[in-house]
């Protein structure tokens, strides 16, 4: 929204989520919105704050407030620290602010700031001098004007401290939260060593500070999240996350920082080791899930001569919508409005898609989210809407960091029943397989063997390229590829919106292209590094080539791969459960 005009007075309301939003009352703007070959950049000055910094529609910060953000970025990895730091690398921050704080503390040699915006400097130093104070007649600090994940390759084992300064994954700040650009903290990292990065409104942005976490997890000998509140970040409290290098640098970090904060004799506002930095226990548990979200596939027999039609299956797929507490997306995608053997009808939710195609009498429907699933009440509410009697369910734990014997045991092939108290069926597993026997010239698909009409390849591919898997175009152009790869009919082009890093329930783009008797349907993570695909065909398809082409193209480095024989009738779960293969690719 950006400024907006009331009556007689100019407010401010921030852009960064697209269903919420904050304003507050402008008295004049200092800097009217200008680009500065990265982002646009504005200052507003106000009753309320002050004087404000926004980038891209983003407040970054105020006057009145900016000390709570700078001095707990800025001092609490330096306290933390057994040993008092020497040398300390700030990527971003051309406020200033960071540094400010970073050179109060005694024991501190040397500051390098890396920032990307020279605009951003310049301006900050003329409009906002409070904010940077005295750092730029200090002989400690040195300025680079360039990219910080090119900068941070050069500086290997001389940094005590890494300070990210940066903002949300998008725009310039893109390369700062990829897996590469982590591994090159680690290894700039002396012993002991401390890095903190921001990363966002634990409710509101409720995937970014799980994503970094798993992705420093990966990488950094223990990771810890610093919450605290600050008012002109809208949506409570806030999150920075620090990796280790070294696994006891934080086991001891309070006791630490009490010590060497009593021993530096600085008098700050804002930050004090006694103020607890735990996350409230919600968020540390969300931050311990390991799975990115689940899914439900269904197989029910339709009742005789009763083939739904295209309004029928969008009626159940907005009514599935409410009956699981989601929020559709726009209108159905159908690939043909006849709904015959094979059409598609995909409906994105918040949480992902639900979609829904029949093979012969045969109905198959999916329901995948990104959220808790309440998996019996959608499968219940799926079996009564079409009149039938049970369904075959799989049940599929999506985005298992864990390992692939965790992800079987996790996998659940039953029954589902439309009466709540039916007696429950047997709780079955998928075949466990390798890569090599799947890959083999010898091995054959369900619908190569006759056992199904149509199957279903379900991947989740991790450790994905940032760039590749946060852009709608070449999500979009992936899906059209690996269609022609595969030798597969496309109907019409690919559908890629981007839900936004920041929604609620939504961590980046979803991509659908529909197919002449299937479809691929795939999510993608920005901030998990994470790509979870669906493709379901009639027909035989070279596998090898298509699970390769994927983790070739968004560069992953494993994936979990499921085989689902689907349109199956007069099969046993027994059965099902033998064609129904999980395995694992990692790539070289």
């Amino acid at each position: 929204m950006g400024l907006v005009k009331r009556g007689k007075e100019l407010w401010f309301y921030e852009d960064l989520y697209t269903d919420v939003t904050y304003g507050f009352k402008v008295k004049r703007v200092v800097v009217p919105e200008k680009p500065t070959g990265f982002q646009k950049l504005m200052i507003l000055d106000t009753e309320r704050f002050g004087r404000v910094l926004v980038l891209d529609g983003i407040v970054q910060l105020t006057e009145e407030d900016e000390g709570i953000y700078h001095e707990w970025i800025g001092l609490w990895p330096l306290f933390a620290r057994e040993k008092t730091p020497e040398n300390v690398l700030i990527i971003g921050g051309g406020d200033g602010g960071v540094a400010r704080e970073v050179l109060r503390h005694p024991g501190v040699k040397s500051v390098t700031m890396a920032e990307i915006d020279q605009v951003v400097v310049d301006t900050c130093r003329e409009h906002l001098p409070a904010i940077s104070g005295g750092i730029w007649n200090d002989s400690r600090f040195h300025l680079i004007i360039g990219d910080g994940a090119e900068v941070i390759r050069k500086m290997k084992g001389q940094c005590d401290v890494i300070i990210i300064d940066s903002t949300d994954p998008i725009g310039p700040a893109r390369s700062l939260f990829d897996t590469s650009f982590y591994e090159s903290v680690y290894a700039a990292l002396r012993e002991g060593g401390i890095t903190i990065h921001q990363t966002g409104a634990l409710l509101l942005q409720p995937f970014e500070a799980p994503g970094s976490w798993r992705q420093m997890e990966c990488i950094f000998d223990d990771v810890r999240v610093v919450q605290f509140t600050n008012v002109s970040y809208m949506g409570g409290p806030f999150s920075l996350t620090a990796g280790s290098r070294g696994r006891r640098t934080f086991r001891f970090a309070e006791r630490n920082a009490r010590r060497n904060f009593k021993a530096a004799g600085i008098k700050t506002s804002w930050y004090s080791p006694d103020i607890s930095a735990v996350p409230y226990p919600e968020f540390q548990r969300r931050l311990e899930i390991d799975k990115y979200g689940e899914e439900i596939a269904l197989d029910f027999v339709l009742p005789e001569k009763k083939k739904p039609s295209l309004k029928q299956v969008g009626k159940w797929s907005r009514d599935l919508c409410k009956a699981i507490d989601m929020i559709p997306f726009g209108e159905p995608m159908v690939s043909n409005p006849e709904m015959g053997d094979g059409d598609t009808l995909v409906q994105y939710i918040e949480t992902s898609a639900i979609n829904y195609r029949r093979f012969g009498n045969v109905a198959a429907a999916n329901c995948f989210t990104c959220a808790r699933l309440p998996r019996e009440k959608a499968a219940a509410f799926t079996i009564g809407y079409f009149g039938v009697d049970k369904a075959v369910c799989w049940h599929l734990p999506r985005g298992v960091f864990s390992d692939i014997r965790n992800v079987r045991r996790d996998t659940r092939i039953y029954e589902a029943a439309a009466a709540a108290d039916a007696p429950a069926s047997a709780v079955l597993r998928p075949r466990l397989a390798e890569a090599s026997e799947v890959f083999k010239p010898s091995f054959r698909l369900p619908v190569e063997t006759g056992f199904s009409p149509a199957f279903e390849l379900v991947m989740d591919i991790f450790d994905c390229d940032f760039d590749r898997i946060s852009s709608c175009g070449a999500v979009a152009a992936w899906a059209k590829a690996s269609a022609r790869s595969a030798g597969l009919k496309t109907v019409g082009k690919p559908e890629a919106p981007d839900f936004g890093h920041a929604k609620k329930k939504t961590a980046g783009p979803s991509v659908t292209q529909l197919l002449r008797g299937g479809s691929n349907i795939s999510h993608y993570s920005i901030n998990w590094l994470m790509i979870v695909a669906n493709l379901v065909v009639r027909e035989s398809v070279p596998l090898h080539r298509v699970i390769t082409h994927a983790m070739d193209y968004f560069q992953g480095k494993k994936a979990h791969c499921w085989i689902l024989p689907r349109g199956t009738a007069g099969r046993s779960l027994k059965e099902i459960a033998e064609n129904t293969v999980l395995f694992e690719v990692r790539r070289d």
